[in-house]
């Protein structure tokens, strides 16, 4: 079977190929935005983007991402390529065979649409920490997960919480419940002190990326580091390896229903149906502008 995608790059940080992108105008790319990050986290030395297709490779910059649908929005400098075709009309119904096509002639997998679109995690504000003392006492912090909202802004293991959304923080139950109090997207102000010094971060709240533990992760192989939080997804049984997501699941046809997001299990590959899709391109784009 012979199904090449133009609409599919490969996204390499710092020089390393790391995961599908797609091509939703012809210089702009969609992929998965936790596999952006170098692996040696340095806020203040950012990775190298670039995409490439073939012989052929663009510089890329991040315009925008979304933390709950984990996914970013790059430009690709002086590219010219065919934005992705979306099948018209209904979804194929569970049972039909789909494709995941990446950059070469053979397709990365064979896959079977199990379910979808459902909704996959209920929406709840997540702000990534862990505290020293989980059963009470001051907020303060053990650690800020990767890939979270705490770290994404600048706090660290030793933060001493003050104050959340203007409101004083007395102890980590008062914390919890003023997280619980607001909704995934907002924007919020928290006061720590670290060591002597009171310091402000304006943090997005994202949602709960934390992937559920089966015990077998080691019998399935690698599973994607992000792999939950998202909203509306498509599931199906294309057992695609965490790089080669990012790139758009096809139906027999090579028209687009969706693109993947996350090898979430065994046989378990999860994606964003192009309805998402449309929509996280349009916000993405505005937020970039």
């Amino acid at each position: 079977m012979c199904i090449r995608d133009s609409s599919t790059v490969q996204v390499l940080v710092d020089g390393e190929v790391r995961v599908l992108g797609t091509v939703v105008a012809n210089d702009l790319v969609l992929t998965k935005y936790s596999e952006l990050q170098r692996k040696e986290a340095n806020p203040e030395n950012f990775a190298s983007l670039s995409c490439r297709q073939g012989k052929t490779a663009w510089n890329a910059v991040q315009l925008a991402f979304d933390r709950p649908s984990d996914t970013a929005l790059l430009r690709l400098k002086g590219a010219k390529l065919p934005a992705l075709r979306w099948r018209v009309g209904s979804l194929p119904e569970a049972g039909a065979f789909l494709a995941t096509p990446d950059t070469t002639a053979a397709p990365c997998g064979i896959g079977i649409l199990s379910a979808g679109p459902y909704v996959h995690t209920r929406p709840r504000a997540f702000l990534g920490i862990r505290f020293t003392n989980p059963q009470g006492g001051p907020a303060k912090l053990d650690d800020a997960i990767e890939h979270g909202a705490a770290r994404a802004a600048g706090l660290r293991a030793g933060d001493l919480v003050l104050e959340f959304g203007g409101k004083k923080v007395l102890d980590t139950d008062a914390l919890r419940a003023q997280i619980q109090a607001c909704k995934p997207g907002e924007v919020v102000e928290v006061k720590v002190r670290r060591e002597d010094q009171e310091k402000t971060f304006r943090v997005t709240l994202g949602t709960n990326h934390s992937p559920p533990e089966s015990g077998q992760e080691d019998v399935w192989g690698d599973l994607s580091s992000v792999r939950s939080g998202f909203q509306r997804v498509l599931q199906h049984d294309t057992v695609l390896l965490p790089a080669q997501v990012g790139g758009p699941v096809v139906d027999l046809a090579g028209d687009a229903i969706g693109i993947n997001i996350a090898r979430a299990g065994r046989v378990e590959t999860l994606a964003l149906p192009g309805s998402e899709v449309q929509r996280l391109v349009k916000s993405l784009l505005s937020q970039g502008k």
